[in-house]
């Protein structure tokens, strides 16, 4: 269990003040210990670990590596924070499925199942560690932190201190430090963690306008992406899947995709709700899923990036010819702007490939992806490879009308 109290330092001089300080009321101080510390936070593309309530930290300190799962929220009274907290450390990185420590795997592999941990954002901070002494006891820790965190192409850089408590600690010692703390550096308890503030970064709404229907009324209500799992039945699994393989294409492309850095983020939330419409309209659920995201655009997606999930989600399914995108711009697709046409097109094409490697449901890998001079073979792994390698190159379709580069697939040989 982890007891806690963090204070936002709005004013440097604050923070420099406790950095020097011999003592807080009758506190003692140790000399501060500083260290930096790079932080990666981790969950599947469509976030089972928070949506249990909890998130996994990987810490790289020194020469260690750290990994921590902490419960979100956790009891709060007079600003000090109660959570669970598991901690497994490791000389070298290590796949969870491989960690010797039994509680903690089988605690994360009962959240995430076979699902691939994807990185959601770097927290970077310079941490000042002070010993707090009451008498001879070691009653707790302080940590001043110079933050920052980076979220996509979003920053947030702030300064806050946290005072853990420690085994020969005791409630009365908090209580006293925390009042020490509000009356002589007029400091407030900061409720949020730095995942929280993460958090809010990435779920941040530009802004601008939302785009406008043919009618031209306006949108009516975002809804997350996790509402949207569970109104419209979306099989999760092979949302996760596609998504896995959308994001590891458009990194391994990137030469020739030409896409920039902030639309991983929105080819991250079109593939997972591609298949909004399914469970409503089996037959036509890509025109049935874009009407769902016309009136339900994924929150977690910019204002401005509302279509391109409307329009990756109709474009999904079909077959693709220079015809049928001729036709779109008849539909609201031809209000967009160039760019914004052409970068939907490129996700699209991505995400119809995807789609294509989990054809057989049997979780096939990409294996490899080898880009040579203009032609690219992508590697399918797995029991159903064969399968999946055939109906991605059907629906390569679209690449293949956007791009010079000539794809092909290849189902990599099983050990016998």
């Amino acid at each position: 269990m982890e007891i806690e109290a963090k204070f936002s330092v709005p004013k440097k001089d604050t923070f420099e003040a406790l950095m020097s300080a011999q003592s807080i009321g009758p506190f003692a101080l140790s000399t501060a210990v500083q260290a930096r510390l790079e932080d990666t936070y981790l969950d599947t593309v469509d976030m089972a670990i928070m949506s249990s309530g909890h998130y996994l930290r990987r810490r790289q300190k020194e020469d260690s590596i750290i990994y921590t799962i902490k419960s979100l929220g956790g009891m709060r009274k007079n600003g000090v924070r109660h959570r669970e907290e598991m901690e497994y450390l490791l000389k070298q990185d290590t796949p969870f499925e491989k960690w010797n420590d039994p509680d903690m795997k089988e605690f994360l592999a009962g959240i995430v199942g076979k699902n691939k941990l994807i990185p959601l954002f770097n927290v970077s901070h310079i941490r000042n560690v002070r010993n707090i002494f009451n008498k001879e006891k070691h009653v707790a820790e302080l940590s001043l932190d110079d933050v920052l965190i980076t979220v996509w192409e979003k920053r947030l850089e702030y300064l806050e201190i946290e005072v853990e408590m420690l085994p020969e600690g005791n409630k009365g010692d908090m209580e006293k430090l925390m009042d020490e703390l509000k009356k002589n550096y007029s400091l407030s308890p900061d409720s949020l963690a730095k995942f929280e503030y993460a958090l809010q970064l990435m779920q941040e709404v530009e802004k601008e306008g939302p785009f406008l229907k043919e009618n031209m009324d306006l949108v009516s209500k975002p809804l997350s992406v996790q509402k949207l799992f569970e109104i419209h039945h979306v099989e999760r699994v092979h949302a996760r899947k596609v998504t896995e393989n959308a994001l590891k294409l458009f990194d391994e492309l990137k030469e020739v995709h030409g896409l920039e850095e902030e639309y991983r983020r929105v080819i991250w939330i079109a593939a997972l709700v591609h298949d909004v419409g399914v469970y409503t309209n089996m037959a036509d659920h890509h025109k049935t899923g874009r009407d769902i995201l016309m009136h339900s655009p994924p929150r977690e997606l910019p204002h401005r990036f509302w279509p391109v999930a409307v329009w990756t989600t109709f474009l999904h399914k079909k077959k693709m010819s220079r015809e049928k995108l001729e036709k779109l711009q008849l539909k609201p697709f031809g209000k967009m702007s160039a760019q914004m046409q052409e970068n939907t097109l490129r996700l699209a094409a991505l995400i119809r490939i995807a789609d294509g490697l989990d054809y057989s449901r049997m979780h096939s890998q990409l294996n490899r992806i080898t880009i040579e001079e203009k032609k690219i073979l992508i590697t399918v792994q797995g029991p159903g490879a064969q399968t999946d390698a055939a109906r991605a190159d059907e629906k390569s379709d679209l690449w293949r009308i956007l791009y010079e580069h000539e794809i092909t697939f290849k189902a990599a040989e099983q050990n016998p």
